[in-house]
């Protein structure tokens, strides 16, 4: 019979794994990409069934652009002074 090893510490199990910032800068702007994409389709969509124009959607996008600018932007500016001190935040 072997020996069941204790489960780390309670407090450890919160501890978020150390990921380097410029590869969670890259995932932040990747899943960015991806919204914009998912949402794109989905005005597209809309513009096709109600009518709406290619200059309507385009509209639409630029604030969705700025929305998502908005939303992430303190998390994009931790990364960044991250990356720029070297210091994990």
């Amino acid at each position: 019979m072997g020996t069941q090893l204790a489960l780390p510490a309670h407090w450890a199990r919160y501890l978020p794994s150390y990921i380097d910032p410029v590869d969670r800068l890259v995932a932040l702007d990747k899943d960015v990409q991806q919204a914009q994409a998912d949402i794109r389709d989905i005005l597209d969509r809309l513009a096709e069934k109600y009518g709406a124009t290619t200059q309507d959607v385009a509209v639409a996008m630029r604030s969705i652009d700025d929305t998502l600018g908005d939303l992430l932007y303190e998390r994009r500016r931790l990364l960044e002074h991250e990356i720029e001190d070297g210091d994990p935040v």
